[in-house]
């Protein structure tokens, strides 16, 4: 496959993807992350990274929205799991055999 003038082999492509995965695994909280990772593997591969500095502008809006999606989605797994699971775990004001702080 060509891409840009490039050729890029299915075992290239693959190995790639996997790097990019690993790499965004620890990438979540960082500013701007995705940007800097998608540079990186770009020009590891030889491909023109001037084409980002089209991207760089508009890019904390996108990064804006990628933020706001992840912290909401965390927020609704949170929301079914805590549904999920109402009822099922002992609340702990609940035993009286422990013992209490009683302050000074």
């Amino acid at each position: 496959m060509q891409n840009a003038g490039i050729e890029l082999t299915m075992g290239t492509m693959i190995a790639r993807l996997f790097i990019a995965v690993l790499a965004a695994i620890g990438n979540a909280g960082v500013p701007m992350g995705c940007y800097f990772l998608t540079l990186s593997l770009m020009s590891s591969i030889g491909a023109p990274i001037g084409l980002l500095g089209i991207i760089l502008p508009i890019y904390t809006i996108i990064d804006m929205i990628e933020t706001a999606e992840n912290v909401w989605s965390d927020a609704s797994v949170c929301a079914m799991v805590d549904n999920d699971l109402k009822g099922t775990l002992d609340d702990p004001d609940s035993h009286d055999d422990m013992p209490q702080f009683q302050g000074a």
